[in-house]
């Protein structure tokens, strides 16, 4: 009776330890087979798709950002100048003026640009704008030893732009200003181009001055003298 106890016993004892070891071999299977699995997205490139591809360098790749810089004159402002009879003002020189007194530019001097001599068809580039209150005067200087009348003075003249306007005007990157000598005597000085000092100068000051008129001062820088 004791001896069936004691191997009935032993029998259940056995059979924990098989039930033990198979759970654990189980468990081992069932572990190996996720490891597995995790591994098949790494092994794929799945997550390093977006670094290989160069998706975040595209836009760098392109050169998108760099066309504006490339364009060149589009920063500069152009257009011909011509004398009161539409002839181009061709090898006369010409001054631009910005009056804005935060304005400051490469080739710029106290708000002045000087063309020194135009193109035959009288064309210009006006560079590094955008200038805010632009106004542009024609420039003939004295020939030495002529009278007063004919060319031995400085010529100046105010320029009007296409819309008629010479008291100054906003002008942008990329604009195209066709620029015209007003019709009236040469002034001997520089002064501003607001129109009461315009209305001034043609009515009363010039004239006394006998500083000559605009077809004398073509007529010298056409023949080149």
């Amino acid at each position: 009776m004791m001896q069936r106890g004691i191997t009935h016993v032993a029998t259940r004892t056995i059979r924990f330890f098989v039930l033990v070891f198979m759970a654990s071999a189980l468990t081992m299977a069932t572990l190996t087979a996720c490891s597995g699995g995790s591994s098949a997205p790494n092994d794929s490139g799945g997550s390093s798709a977006p670094n290989s591809g160069g998706g975040s360098s595209a836009p760098n790749d392109s050169g998108g950002s760099s066309a504006p810089n490339d364009s060149g004159g589009s920063s500069s402002v152009t257009g011909t100048v011509t004398w009161p009879d539409g002839h181009p003002a061709a090898s006369a020189s010409v001054y631009f003026y910005n009056y804005d007194p935060r304005f400051s530019a490469s080739g710029w001097y106290d708000g002045k640009y000087e063309v020194q001599q135009l193109a035959a068809d009288g064309s210009y580039s006006l560079p590094d704008c955008p200038c805010k209150d632009l106004t542009a005067y024609l420039y003939v200087p004295a020939t030495p030893g002529a009278d007063p009348a004919n060319g031995g003075q400085d010529c100046w003249m105010i320029m009007q732009d296409d819309n008629q306007t010479y008291s100054g005007r906003p002008a942008n990157p990329g604009d195209t200003i066709n620029w015209q000598a007003l019709d009236m005597p040469c002034s001997p000085t520089w002064y501003t181009s607001d129109q009461p000092t315009v209305q001034s100068e043609s009515t009363t000051v010039l004239p006394s001055l006998n500083s000559g008129s605009w077809q004398s001062a073509e007529a010298r820088i056409s023949s080149g003298s």
